[in-house]
């Protein structure tokens, strides 16, 4: 970084502070033209030196086609299996709910049946670890059976809300924007923030080393204030942007759920009336939980700094250290984790009684507390139709771009890495996906019960 853009801060290539020539662009040095040439030849040199990395950037341009392909071909399997969840949701949550029940009393019997073949005295250690195996895997084998027997009906419920959050989504197409716009907007932001924040880390006094192309900036302590400022400041703007996000789906679905009754084409579901009532009537209540979640972000950011500059000058071996790391660690995950999911529901009730943030999130306590058992299920279902989405849509998209690529290009010396790279965005694709889906099952849920609560006699889902 230049301070005051004067043209003596860039050298031609022969001063030991920069080894290629540089070239002045507003404040900033830049290799020149003759010099990015070169750095390019060199790059270029290394990775033909080495013959796999040659070949494998060889079979990615010839399948791009495929891979770019196959990437948006993404959108249409996390698409087509939210739909299909409407029909076989059920079937797949009660198999699989079967097969987890079964994998604890395998996992029992098979270490009970190792138990049989260590001796007890001179092979102890393996005979307690296949003793302690066993009742592992049948205690877990019999806590998870009561639980399904105690929580069946909550179960059952769960299911009908997935059907119900299925039926939504796939009347909603439109919907799935949403989570793309809000990162868009965040990437764009961030790279804003990105380009700010170089600016802002130039104002020091630079050092120059002889050994570095880069000089090492030296600032004052009012510039790392700043940059702290700075720093939530990043972290506020994008957590609102996601908070937005999540309380226009929970407004659109709380408007399917009400207004159209049910009903499979969900003509009650404004898009823009629900972005009307977010930027318009809560944006406060949204920016306020925003807020929350960009503090206990910053905190734990704070936290991390805090012990790499204790690292640093007594090194991280002591014990006590360890302990109280790991221990504010988890601290602050568990509470980063709260405050999300509290913020989450704080929005759902903030669209079903249009109150403010604090009333709606203390009602939303209440509420999670007085029916546990619905969220709490609610929660394990969704978390297993998650994995299960995620890893069909992963799968299915990694297997069609093989088949395709093996069948196209038969040159392609290793298909998987294209695959690999498929499989990337599928893992995202379906996240987005899926994270509408489960929110909106959530809103549901809160719909039921408050339909359950007032008596009301407005039709609901036919799921439901």
């Amino acid at each position: 970084m230049c301070i005051g853009g004067g043209s003596s801060c860039c050298y031609g290539g022969d001063s030991a502070r920069t080894p290629y020539g540089t070239v002045l662009v507003r404040t900033t040095c830049l290799p020149n033209k003759k010099s990015g040439e070169a750095i390019l030849k060199k790059v270029t040199a290394m990775m033909e030196a080495n013959s796999a990395f040659a070949s494998s950037v060889n079979d990615i341009q010839i399948c791009w086609r495929v891979v770019a392909g196959m990437s948006a071909g993404t959108v249409l399997i996390a698409l087509i299996y939210v739909f299909a969840l409407k029909y076989i949701v059920k079937p797949i949550l009660y198999v699989s709910m079967v097969i987890i029940l079964v994998m604890f009393v395998l996992f029992g019997t098979w270490s009970f049946m190792k138990r049989s073949e260590y001796d007890a005295v001179t092979q102890k250690k393996n005979y307690d670890y296949a003793t302690a195996g066993a009742g592992i895997g049948w205690g877990l084998a019999f806590i998870y059976a009561c639980f399904m027997c105690c929580c069946w009906s909550n179960i059952s419920l769960g299911a009908s809300i997935m059907e119900a959050a299925s039926a939504f989504v796939t009347s909603n197409i439109r919907i799935i924007f949403l989570p793309i716009i809000a990162y868009a907007i965040s990437l764009i932001f961030f790279a804003y923030w990105g380009v700010t924040a170089v600016y802002l880390y130039g104002v020091g006094t630079p050092t120059f080393n002889e050994l570095l192309p880069i000089a090492t900036i030296k600032n004052n302590e009012q510039t790392t204030y700043i940059a702290w400022y700075f720093l939530f400041g990043l972290l506020w703007v994008v957590a609102f942007f996601i908070c937005l996000q999540q309380f226009i789906i929970a407004s659109m679905t709380c408007m399917w759920y009400f207004n159209s009754q049910g009903d499979s084409e969900g003509e009650g579901a404004s898009l823009m009336t629900a972005i009307k009532w977010g930027t318009w009537y809560h944006c406060g209540s949204i920016a306020f939980g925003s807020f929350c979640i960009a503090v206990i972000t910053m905190i734990r950011i704070v936290f991390e700094y805090l012990a790499h500059k204790y690292e640093a000058m007594a090194g991280k071996d002591g014990t006590l250290y360890k302990v109280v790391t790991c221990f504010m660690r988890c601290v602050l995950w568990c509470l980063d984790q709260y405050v999300k999911f509290i913020t989450k529901n704080a929005f759902i009730q903030i669209a079903l009684h249009n109150k403010n943030f604090c009333p709606s999130a203390l009602a939303a306590f209440l509420l999670i507390v007085r029916f546990a058992g619905r969220f709490g299920s609610a929660a394990i279902i969704g978390w297993i139709i998650m994995m299960l989405g995620k890893g069909t849509i992963m799968g299915l998209s990694g297997y069609i771009t093989v088949v395709i690529i093996k069948a196209a290009y038969p040159d392609v010396q290793q298909p998987f890495l294209p695959a690999f790279f498929v499989v990337v965005v599928a893992y995202v694709v379906g996240s987005l996906f899926l994270s509408i889906f489960s929110f909106s099952c959530t809103a549901i849920l809160h719909c039921f019960i408050m339909a359950e609560d007032s008596g009301s006699e407005v039709a609901s889902p036919p799921s439901l």
